[in-house]
Parts: structure tokens; C-alpha cells; sequence
């Protein structure tokens, strides 16, 4: 579970510094903005993942 956690993280972590980039205005085009935007719908899309994955996994150590 140690890497797990880590790995999300790692991945709230770039979430964080994604939304400060935003919030400041460093996208320098509308290209740039949309790349940042995608990128932080993958990493949420990604955690939510990983977090069922292991309410799944808890789930079932929790029936037998």
C-alpha cells in the first residue's frame, strides 16, 4: 500500500501545481490552457480510479 499512496500523492501533488499554474495565469496560449485543463481531468479521472480500485479491494477483504 506504501506505492499506492505514493503514487497518489505524487499525483495530488502535480493536481496542486497545475491549479496554481492556472490560477496565475502562466498558460501562455489558449493551447497551452487546454493542454494544463486536460491534464488535470486525466489525473482526477486517474485518482478516482485508483480510489474505487481500492474501496473494491477493501470491500472484499471486508466479506471474507
Amino acid at each position: 500500500m506504501r506505492y499506492v499512496s505514493d503514487i497518489i500523492g505524487a499525483v495530488e501533488a502535480r493536481k496542486v501545481a497545475i491549479e496554481k499554474a492556472l490560477a496565475q495565469g502562466t498558460a501562455s496560449n489558449f493551447e497551452s490552457y487546454q493542454r494544463l485543463v486536460g491534464e488535470y481531468a486525466g489525473l482526477s479521472t486517474a485518482i478516482d480510479i485508483i480510489n474505487n480500485l481500492l474501496k473494491e479491494k477493501e470491500e472484499k477483504e471486508n466479506e471474507q
